[in-house]
Order: C-alpha cells, then structure tokens, then sequence
C-alpha cells in the first residue's frame, strides 16, 4: 500500500514537472519571438475619433506659457470655430457668454467671469495655458483640444469681452 502512494506522488510530481517546464518554454520563446515594438520604428494608425497631437507644444511652465502670443488671426473663421469649441467645453461652466453662469456651476465652485476686466487683462498665453493643461478647479482639455484649436476659443473668449 505504501508503494501505491509513492507512485502516485511520483507520477504527480513529473506532471507538475512536465507542465512547470512547459510552461517556462512557452514564456521564454513567446518573450523571443513576439513582435516588439519600439517608439518611433512603426507608424500607427490612430482610432477613430481620437484628436491628434501636433507635437509642436513641449510641456512649459505656465509662466512661460503665458508669455506666449496668439499666433492665430481672429478672422471669422478662427471667431466661428471658436464659438462651436467654447459652446463644447466652456460653456457648461462659464455659460454661453462666459459670465461663469453655466448649467453646471451651481453644483460647484462658480468659475470666473471670461469677460470681466482682471481676466481679460491677463495674456492670451494664459488662456491657452489653462485650455490646455487646467487649474485648480478646471479640468485640462490638452488631449482633446489641438493647439489652433485651444487659440481659436482664445479668439472667442476676446470677442466675448468686446460684445460684453
């Protein structure tokens, strides 16, 4: 009876073996042969519907970013693509003439008036800074949000002040 017990256990034991080195083959050659991809060698394409970055922006301090100019017109077509943007993101919190009296502020800190003096006083860097990366409160939108795309709702949120 003592024996039957021992050729159970070996016979356990080398299938535990046979399957832990299967196992350890499988993982070392899976390592070797899988594709690997390295940053820069293969061009993806992107999902749709996601926002490409440029990649002409590097990440600065936001008093660097404040100095910055607003290389983009104000033309009607930069004011038109703008409003569509701010109505988008801004407008359920800064409200559609960007008072700060949007649907969602009750529910939390009232954001600024974008067409009160102190603000409009500040560089239009700073606009897009906060656009782009967020505040204390406000949420960055960089990832949806191009560059031009960012400068446009700047071009807004001046045209706003002037009809305010």
């Amino acid at each position: 009876m003592k024996w039957v017990f021992l050729l159970c256990l070996l016979i356990v034991g080398a299938v535990a073996g046979v399957m832990g080195a299967l196992v350890a083959y499988r993982w070392t050659t899976s390592m070797q042969n899988d594709v690997k991809l390295v940053p820069g060698q293969v061009t993806m394409v992107q999902p749709p519907g996601t926002v490409p970055r440029e990649g002409s922006e590097l990440v600065v301090a936001r008093e660097t970013y404040a100095t910055r100019k607003n290389p983009v017109v104000p033309d009607a077509q930069s004011l038109a693509r703008g409003k569509q943007l701010f109505d988008i993101y801004c407008t359920p919190c800064h409200g559609p003439g960007g008072k700060g009296d949007g649907l969602v502020t009750p529910r939390f800190i009232p954001p600024p008036d974008l067409t009160s003096q102190p603000v409009q006083a500040k560089p239009d860097g700073h606009f897009s800074y906060y656009i782009g990366y967020g505040g204390a409160i406000m949420p960055a939108y960089g990832e949806a949000l191009s560059v031009t795309d960012r400068w446009d709702i700047v071009n807004h949120i001046r045209a706003l002040a002037k009809k305010g």
